[in-house]
């Protein structure tokens, strides 16, 4: 081994792998993972971090973020994005389209990309638009981690900024499969019946006048708001994506009924290459916490028993905390009118200490943890072993925790520029307390010591040379 010092070393903790665990010392030099020894042999290095009594796990992922950025920074930014989720543990996220201008073109997306590239504190990769067929090939080669399609439009066209990107003609969507399969990108999907929400929607609640936030949580735990129109569009997309070949990813999985989650089961069973993510709001949100923020969250934990299962038995491949913010100015109508205001949540900075709270609770294990949040999101958009595990060569991207520590979530504490917390008044137990990207600390107990800047662009699989 190189006898020069190390540039870091993290002593004494319990270090996470999918096989277990045991207690290590990390050897870091050059962003990278070079030794895993005991006391012994660890060389000297520059900076230590002493983990004792400390969970180590593989630097954990955020794999649907809406930084805003460009086009509605009033609403958040890539720093201030990437700062939060510095602040829950996260040390890489990958974030979506719904932009001004939306990255549907090499042109926009390669705005985006030379936009952010000085803002962000963790590494990143970015969504290419899923609307025109012929940009397919070009976005790939430009780096986008995956395409993302937009099979729906919100009853009332509230983001037009989503209408601008909804994929609802069937034959289109099939166009963008074949395109993505093309260039062996992950297409990834949210999926709905547009027609088949807004009528229903319309007829049993925007007509008759019940639109009040508890109106719309009735809707949404009926089926009518993100629910059975989206396991229709699941239905058919799964159908289009075997015809195709595409590797179909699912989002929004916990937010569709149950009978989605048997949909993708059986996908998997016949051999076909998809794969899901679970929202964490849709295991942990109760109804009093929803009836509480309101607006401030579209989803709640209605069917926790089924997403659960599905989570256990491997349908779902990952866990997310979708992190979607607005302002609290365009929220708040949404008490007296929810289906005429955006539709969001915000999770960057709460997701990690809620699923460190369901380890406490017995839900998930650490193991669990490490390949639900790292391990299966690096594989599936293709950065593994780069990132998502614990060994030599692998980057320094690390999460380390404290399964003991005690919070309550708050505004005053979120690093979003939404002005709120989904998750006002939650207490959870075991937080993150050191978040390392690629060998530099850019959160430590709670502080922000990393800058824009350190966190960098990831390409996918079928990036140029």
């Amino acid at each position: 081994m190189n006898q020069e010092p190390l540039d870091l070393v993290i002593t004494r903790g319990r270090v996470h792998t999918p096989e277990g665990f045991s207690t290590l010392n990390i050897g870091v030099r050059g962003g990278k993972i070079v030794a895993l020894t005991d006391d012994a042999n660890t060389p000297p290095a520059l900076r230590t971090i002493d983990a004792g009594g400390l969970d180590v796990l593989p630097g954990l992922w955020h794999v649907h973020c809406h930084f805003r950025e460009p086009g509605h920074t009033y609403k958040e930014d890539f720093t201030s994005g990437t700062t939060a989720a510095a602040a829950g543990g996260i040390t890489f996220c990958i974030d979506m389209t719904n932009n001004d201008p939306h990255p549907t073109t090499l042109e926009s997306f390669m705005l985006k990309r030379e936009t952010i590239a000085p803002k962000a504190l963790v590494d990143y990769a970015l969504y290419g638009g899923g609307l025109y067929p012929k940009t397919v090939a070009a976005l790939a080669e430009a780096g986008a981690i995956g395409i993302k399609v937009f099979n729906t439009r919100h009853v009332k066209e509230v983001y037009p900024y989503i209408s601008e990107l909804g994929v609802v003609d069937h034959g289109i969507l099939h166009e963008l499969y074949e395109a993505v399969a093309d260039k062996g990108l992950l297409c990834a999907v949210h999926h709905d019946d547009s027609e088949w929400c807004k009528r229903l929607t319309f007829r049993d609640y925007i007509n008759p006048g019940k639109t009040s936030n508890r109106d719309y949580m009735e809707a949404y735990e009926r089926g009518y708001m993100y629910g059975h129109g989206m396991a229709a569009g699941l239905a058919a997309s799964i159908y289009y994506a075997r015809l195709t070949g595409v590797r179909l990813h699912v989002l929004h999985m916990g937010v569709m009924p149950p009978g989605a989650n048997e949909l993708v089961r059986q996908a998997k069973a016949q051999g076909q290459d998809i794969s899901g993510e679970m929202e964490s709001a849709t295991l942990f949100m109760t109804r009093a916490q929803a009836e509480k923020v309101g607006p401030g969250a579209y989803a709640w934990a209605y069917a926790p028993e089924s997403h659960w299962a599905a989570v256990h038995d491997g349908t779902a491949d990952m866990l997310v905390g979708e992190h979607a913010p607005h302002t609290l100015e365009e929220i708040t109508p949404g008490w007296k009118d929810n289906f005429s205001v955006p539709l969001g949540i915000t999770g960057a900075q709460e997701f990690i200490p809620l699923v460190l709270n369901a380890v406490n609770a017995g839900k998930l294990t650490l193991q669990d943890v490490a390949r639900l949040c790292a391990e299966a999101p690096a594989k599936r958009f293709g950065q593994y072993p780069k990132k998502g595990r614990i060994q030599c060569g692998a980057d320094a991207d690390f999460t380390i925790v404290d399964m003991k520590q005690k919070q309550t979530f708050t505004v005053a504490d979120m690093h979003t520029k939404a002005g709120y917390t989904a998750w006002e008044g939650i207490q959870t137990t075991g937080m993150p307390v050191y978040t390392v990207v690629r060998g530099e600390t850019v959160m430590d107990h709670g502080q922000i010591v990393g800058t824009p800047g350190h966190g960098q662009f990831h390409p996918g699989i079928g990036a140029s040379a």
